[in-house]
């Protein structure tokens, strides 16, 4: 069962340890009753342009799609926040309506001065959004930021999973865009197709008014709103330590990679740890992610190809879905064989690379590739990016100790 601690519990017993928790004083100065009741927001920002999202039957979800393309299957209109905050109010309304994850310094910024940022969080520089809705539910999934949650008006109903029951709850593919959603229905679990979820272990609980749960990245939730309900929530970057523990933290590496080939991942999270993409496949290794550490691989050796020129559209998108790549690897080869820079020596580690690929892209999880063919094009690109000085003889010497 969650813990419900005090501010000072929650420094000294949860924080630094990463585990949820709610803590019950930390909203004493956000004046509820004045600032955060529906009628007071619908009197606030009301020309300001927001988002508002409508679903028949109360329920936000995201459609599967192995092309990497996020479908909801739920409406959005953009309408003024006065006019949603009306609909909200009124008891007639049939519709469920849900102004969900609006940022509020840029969306609705007259609400900024009325926040109150968690005093654990002040240096982070958290995405800071707004919740307001009526009889909603969200599907299972979990995020890939840290959160703070802060109940202000009505209640919410939390279902928890640690990111070890991973396994159990049935994520959509991990190299699509919605690799972070459950096939399970909380609902209507139908056990015969997802037999493993009743091994998971869930955490029900409620939220009411002045709670503020602590959710650390990575964990499963689900939550509904039985009625009308203001909530903001805080997000902030994971550690890399909370990123190499995590069962799931890995799954987020098909979608940056789509984005811009592990660039963004390497400044946020490598960097500060003065890492790069290759130590950082090293600190995976040693710690077991042999999968994760097998895509911050492909990511050094996609980089070094696109520093030498070899890649056949140079003018291509930043990213690409990890299935696209084993043939680009492929044809890299074949480019390598009639580049004039020594690059014929790269085609066994290219080839090794593009099998590598396939299986990182079809399959997740650490038991899908050995570590040690993992850890061989490591240093196969290690010793690749260190003879780029050297004579182009040193080159065709790199690809040796890859596994085939």
């Amino acid at each position: 069962m969650i813990a419900r601690v005090s501010s000072s519990e929650f420094s000294s017993r949860f924080f630094e340890q990463g585990q949820p928790a709610i803590i019950t004083d930390a909203l004493a100065d956000w004046q509820l009753d004045t600032r955060w009741t529906p009628d007071a927001l619908a009197r606030m920002a009301t020309d300001r342009r927001i988002v508002s999202s409508r679903a028949d039957d109360g329920r936000y979800r995201f459609a599967p799609s192995d092309e990497g393309a996020q479908s909801n299957v739920f409406e959005n209109s953009e309408v003024e926040f006065g006019e949603a905050a009306r609909r909200l109010l009124d008891p007639d309304d049939g519709d469920t309506v849900y102004v969900m994850q609006q940022s509020i310094p840029e969306k609705l910024p007259e609400l900024l001065e009325h926040v109150v940022v968690p005093p654990w969080i002040t240096g982070q520089h958290p995405a800071i959004n707004l919740w307001f809705g009526r009889r909603t539910a969200t599907q299972l999934h979990f995020d890939h930021s840290n959160n703070f949650f802060a109940q202000l008006y009505g209640t919410k109903e939390f279902t928890l999973f640690a990111p070890a029951d991973s396994e159990h709850l049935y994520p959509y593919h991990h190299d699509s865009a919605t690799s972070h959603l459950s096939y399970v229905d909380l609902d209507d679990p139908e056990l015969d197709k997802h037999p493993r979820f009743a091994r998971a272990v869930a955490d029900r609980f409620t939220m009411q008014p002045g709670d503020l749960l602590f959710l650390p990245a990575f964990w499963w939730h689900h939550v509904r709103a039985p009625g009308v309900a203001v909530s903001v929530n805080f997000w902030w970057a994971p550690r890399w330590t909370q990123i190499v523990a995590s069962d799931n933290s890995m799954r987020a590496l098909s979608n940056l990679y789509a984005v811009d080939r592990l660039k963004t991942f390497r400044e946020a999270f490598l960097s500060p740890e003065g890492l790069d993409l290759i130590s950082g496949g090293d600190r995976l290794v040693a710690s077991g992610r042999t999968w994760g550490a097998c895509v911050l691989a492909l990511a050094a050796l996609d980089e070094w190809i696109g520093e030498q020129a070899l890649r056949s559209d140079a003018g291509g998108p930043a990213g690409c879905r990890l299935k696209a790549l084993s043939a680009e690897l492929r044809q890299c080869a074949e480019d390598a064989s009639v580049h004039d820079s020594g690059a014929p020596g790269l085609k066994p580690v290219l080839h090794e690379a593009a099998q590598l690929a396939d299986i990182v892209a079809a399959r997740y999880g650490d038991e899908a590739l050995e570590a040690h063919r993992v850890d061989a094009l490591l240093r196969a690109i290690e010793r690749e990016l260190a003879s780029v000085h050297r004579p182009s003889n040193a080159v065709a010497a790199s690809a040796d100790g890859v596994a085939s």
